[in-house]
């Protein structure tokens, strides 16, 4: 099974994520990179363990989180909705369920 570990090892969920870094930069938003990203999980983890879900819904919102920003890569416009296109098809290449993806 697929897990937040297996992500973060990910060369080209990393690849986005310092590509869309940079594109936010030039435009003027402020850091969107490992330590944004890393905090994202952090908060995710805390908040999902807190209302008690279980291990692997955790697990998922960590790897979502971690992915969250990626879109914007390609673009700060609908970088969600490319976001969710680069996310699936990796985690799809990864072999996670549909039903987790």
């Amino acid at each position: 099974m697929l897990t937040y570990d297996d992500i973060i090892k990910n060369e080209a969920i990393n690849e986005y994520i310092k590509a869309a870094d940079a594109s936010l930069l030039a435009l003027g938003f402020t850091e969107h990179s490992f330590a944004h990203v890393g905090r994202a999980v952090s908060i995710c983890e805390y908040i999902l363990s807190t209302l008690g879900f279980d291990q692997r819904d955790v697990e998922i919102a960590k790897i979502a989180a971690y992915m969250h920003d990626i879109g914007n890569a390609i673009n700060r416009k609908q970088h969600a909705e490319w976001g969710g296109i680069l996310a699936n098809d990796i985690l799809k290449a990864s072999d996670m369920p549909i039903e987790d993806r």
